[in-house]
This record gives structure tokens, sequence and C-alpha cells, in this order.
């Protein structure tokens, strides 16, 4: 009896067949290709780095206590919005802050 079972197994389709076969060469050629894709980016990025000029762009104005006491009314509950993981957040009146960096 298990020798009936073996002998009627259908063969696969040799048109199916192909078709499986081509697609898997289709995807391992696309992760293929895409490992150097991304390998020859990250090498040329990583050549063409300007991390002084990322520096220039980050730069951030500096306020004294005095001035970001005035503008949020010292520090007044008022003007707190809630606390955060580094601390209270106040909110801030702009306009002190703009008249500070003019002068």
């Amino acid at each position: 009896m298990l020798a009936e079972n073996v002998e009627k197994k259908r063969p696969v389709d040799k048109k199916k067949q192909a078709v499986i076969i081509a697609s898997s060469v289709i995807s391992v050629l696309g992760l293929l290709i895409l490992g150097v894709v991304s390998y020859t980016r990250k090498t040329y990025l990583r050549k063409n780095d300007n991390s002084e000029e990322r520096k220039e762009d980050m730069e951030l104005p500096i306020y004294d206590l005095n001035t970001i006491a005035r503008a949020t009314n010292n520090f007044s509950s008022m003007n707190k919005l809630g606390e955060g993981g580094f601390g209270p957040v106040f909110k801030v009146n702009r306009t002190l802050l703009l008249v500070q960096t003019i002068w």
C-alpha cells in the first residue's frame, strides 16, 4: 500500500517549478543588490562627512539666567506648563528674549 501512494504522487508541473525557481532567484538577486547599494551609500556618506559644517548649523542661542527668569516672570507658577523628564517646563514671553538678543 505504501508503494502505491508513492507511485500515485503527481509530478510537479514544469511551469510551476520554473516560476518558483525564477521568483527565488529574483528575490536573492534583489536582496544582494539592496545590500551592495546600502553598503556603497554608507561608505560614501562616511567619506563625505562634514561634521564641522553640522556643528555650525547646530549652534543655539545661549541665554543667561537673568534673561530666562525675566522671560518666565521669575519662574512663576502661572507660566508653568508641566513637568518633564528634565524638570519643570515654563512658558516664555518671547518678546523679552527677542529684546535681549537684539541688544
